[in-house]
């Protein structure tokens, strides 16, 4: 079975974990995890990812910042990013769990994984049809 790769940009280590333990369990996904925003353009360029999970709101640079740098390198713009925020609440998402906004798909917190996961699969089959 061939793996997607996954990274996950959040400063909340524990929910960084989890969702890496619930991601890599499905056996669809490899996923790195970096949680300082300032190393996420170094650390997607080692990696390769192809999806990144971001979280909007860190300490020094915002998800807005950090997803702003990924698209401006010629190497990670093709790459979808999935912002998990608590700034919208799973009562705005609807059932789905998820809106899009500014190009990008919104994920509330607290995350419902299968929600999360409609939205990995939603965007990766996005860039494989682009």
């Amino acid at each position: 079975m061939n793996t997607k790769r996954i990274l996950i940009v959040d400063d909340d280590m524990p929910l960084a974990q989890s969702l890496k333990l619930n991601l890599e369990d499905t056996g669809l996904f490899e996923v790195w995890i970096e949680n300082h925003p300032s190393r996420a353009l170094a650390t997607a360029r080692a990696f390769s990812p192809e999806l990144i999970l971001l979280d909007y709101i860190m300490p020094g640079m915002d998800g807005g910042d950090v997803s702003s740098l990924l698209h401006q390198d010629p190497y990670l713009s093709h790459v979808p990013v999935i912002m998990i925020t608590a700034l919208i609440s799973n009562s705005e998402t609807g059932d789905a769990g998820v809106v899009y906004r500014n190009g990008h798909y919104m994920v509330a917190k607290p995350i419902k994984f299968d929600n999360l996961l409609q939205c990995i699969e939603t965007s990766l089959k996005s860039v494989a049809v682009a």
